[in-house]
């Protein structure tokens, strides 16, 4: 009997070396985290600006804890070089610890690489296995130090910011859509669609306390790219017709004559149901749009009947769309990805009309667009809207151009 325990230790002992184990693992504080990184030409030359996280200012944060004094709760670190990866590698030189890129959250593209191209800033995203394709990726004209360095409202750590979840912002008022790297490289290799990059800026002056006034994070609007390189870019204020082809629009405000002294009434939209057909006469491409959409009435600034509100509020969306198809012209870019509809439904119309170089859209490709708005809720009323449609409380008339 012993000498059969003694066989059995013996064949433990010689197992054990064979068992795998964690012998290569660093602990958890032994390595710097980045959460975004920046990429910018400079002089000749790729700067690389890293974010570190800082995880006790986001340890205190979801404790409840804070400081009396708002920090960016994150280190920004930067290396330069002749190509990104010369850059990564100058970067090395001075970390202090090894940099782990698995939680990799944020890319943000200078306008100076965008208009050198992005193939190269993708090539290296895709390559490194640390790299995950869900990345949010931005495109900036402002400084990319200052971006990072920008410190979220009310919190201590980036991850609460704009760059850590722009979801959460425009799930609550949609304007622009953010956009993951996937859904960029795929747009990018799709020969009828425009890429849009969603343009990140610093905004002065809205929030403040006792003490001063703080930066704050905010998209100004988008930059489009044409075969992988910057094609110029259109403001916030000139793309709103592109929420309302967006079937992720969550929750838009539309304000009804806000040029006048006093609107007649806010409409919050939801979940709009855009819908494209092209058509072909003479060898020439048209477009017809239409949009269904719910709303509901969020404030009443005159006495207004439900169906002026609709009808007004059917013209307002059709001017945004077509306004902001007009401002893509300007540029020769197909702006609301008219012609993806047509490569999807008729690939050989589309080859046909897009085998010449010159740009195929002109003012008449945009045909009609009609839209169709449901009011499914007027919110709290004293009063039941008026039985005129075309009067408000002052009884003058509304003249719907």
């Amino acid at each position: 009997m012993k000498s059969r325990y003694w066989k059995m230790a013996l064949y433990v002992f010689l197992l054990c070396p064979l068992l795998t184990g964690c012998w290569n693992m660093r602990e958890l504080d032994h390595m710097f985290y980045a959460h975004a990184v920046g990429i910018d030409y400079k002089d000749g030359q790729y700067q690389l600006d890293v974010q570190i996280l800082d995880f006790s200012t986001l340890g205190m944060q979801e404790g409840g804890g804070g400081k009396s004094e708002p920090e960016t709760g994150a280190w920004v670190g930067k290396g330069h070089g002749n190509s990104i990866q010369s850059a990564l590698h100058n970067l090395y030189a001075t970390s202090q610890r090894r940099i782990y890129w698995g939680h990799l959250n944020t890319v943000i593209i200078s306008e100076s690489v965008l208009k050198l191209g992005i193939h190269e800033v993708i090539d290296i995203l895709t390559r490194y296995s640390e790299f995950r394709y869900t990345l949010w990726v931005f495109g900036t004209r402002a400084s990319v130090e200052e971006v990072l360095l920008a410190s979220p409202i009310l919190e201590s750590s980036p991850v609460y910011s704009q760059l850590g979840d722009p979801n959460d912002v425009y799930n609550q008022s949609s304007f622009i859509q953010p956009i993951r790297l996937n859904r960029l490289i795929v747009e990018m290799r799709e020969p009828g669609k425009t890429p849009l990059l969603p343009l990140i800026t610093l905004s002065k002056g809205y929030w403040l306390d006792k003490k001063q006034k703080y930066s704050a994070l905010e998209i100004e609007g988008i930059g489009m790219i044409k075969d992988g390189k910057w094609n110029g870019w259109l403001s916030k204020e000139k793309v709103t017709g592109s929420r309302w082809l967006e079937r992720s629009t969550a929750r838009t405000p539309l304000v009804i004559d806000s040029e006048k002294k006093h609107p007649v009434a806010s409409v919050v939209f939801e979940h709009p149901k855009p819908r494209i057909n092209p058509e072909i006469r003479k060898g020439k491409v048209y477009f017809n749009i239409k949009v269904t959409v719910k709303g509901s009435i969020g404030e009443m600034g005159r006495e207004a009947s439900e169906s002026f509100i609709t009808s007004r509020s059917e013209k307002l969306i059709e001017e945004e769309i077509r306004r902001t198809f007009m401002e893509g012209l300007k540029q020769k870019t197909d702006i609301l990805n008219l012609l993806d509809s047509l490569y999807r439904k008729n690939l050989q119309e589309w080859r046909n009309i897009t085998r010449s170089r010159e740009f195929p859209l002109d003012a008449e490709s945009l045909k009609s667009i009609d839209v169709k708005v449901r009011i499914t809720n007027s919110g709290r009323t004293v009063e039941p809207f008026p039985d005129n449609a075309n009067q408000h409380g002052d009884g003058m008339e509304i003249e719907i151009e």
